[in-house]
């Protein structure tokens, strides 16, 4: 029988539906293959033991700003040293100035003077070749103090202040300067002289409180403020940053400053 064109049509369409469904069961069948041998491979095939922690390993610990760990004296008061206050690896400078304090005490500095000089041998780092320390003496003018009364130690913001003596903490107060930026100023009274008075200002986050006694290189006072781009720091002329710095000078305890 001749079969019409229709009926020919038909019968291609219901050929390549079998062809189709023949291949697709065929695909099935391979992927049911592929993911047993693969699931075989894994358990079958030896692989590399994971590493065994020892139970006495010491946990991670994240990296920290480092705290001071060695003893850089860098002035002495009447004899009495004062310590490096922040870790050699974060200090930027050190400079000695006048302040406007007719009680502040000169400090003795320690190392070596650095004459200035190109950008490039400001920004040196202060701890010279052989591990000595440089210091700058600045042009500020103060009130009747010496040119060495007050001691800038510049360093990163956020860095760990320790107490550069011995002694205990008679006062602490905030304030601002210029009316604008927000600080801490901090008394400790030495145990090597009662009668000097250290004043500690530029602090963040202080750590201790009045009455507290603190150990030299010790006893975290608290950070390095960061102050912003706005305010000028004469110690910037020696950094390649905002000069950013706490700031030391040391106070011969009159009747009035006992009062406090």
């Amino acid at each position: 029988m001749q079969m019409t064109p229709a009926s020919q049509r038909q019968r291609a369409q219901a050929l390549r539906r079998d062809q189709l469904r023949r291949r697709r069961a065929i695909a099935s069948v391979v992927v049911v293959i592929l993911v047993a041998l693969a699931v075989w491979a894994a358990y079958a095939i030896p692989g590399r033991a994971p590493a065994v922690v020892p139970e006495n390993a010491a946990a991670p610990v994240l990296a920290e700003t480092p705290v001071v760990t060695e003893d850089v004296v860098i002035a002495r008061a009447e004899g009495i040293e004062i310590l490096l206050p922040v870790a050699r690896d974060v200090t930027t400078a050190v400079a000695f100035h006048s302040v406007d304090n007719s009680d502040a005490i000169s400090l003795e500095p320690s190392g070596e003077r650095a004459s200035g000089g190109t950008l490039g041998q400001r920004l040196a780092d202060v701890f010279a070749g052989g591990g000595g320390l440089q210091y700058y003496l600045t042009a500020e003018t103060g009130g009747g103090s010496s040119s060495t009364a007050g001691l800038d130690i510049g360093a990163v913001p956020g860095s760990p202040v320790v107490s550069p003596v011995d002694g205990k903490v008679v006062a602490m107060k905030q304030y601002k300067i210029l009316g604008r930026y927000n600080d801490i100023e901090l008394h400790i009274q030495l145990s090597r002289d009662p009668s000097l008075l250290l004043v500690v200002t530029h602090l963040a986050h202080p750590q201790v409180a009045v009455g507290e006694v603190v150990a030299r290189g010790e006893t975290v006072l608290g950070d390095v403020r960061g102050f912003s781009a706005g305010l000028d720091q004469a110690l910037s002329q020696y950094t390649s940053d905002n000069g950013d710095h706490v700031h030391f000078m040391v106070l011969r305890i009159t009747p009035e400053l006992a009062d406090l």
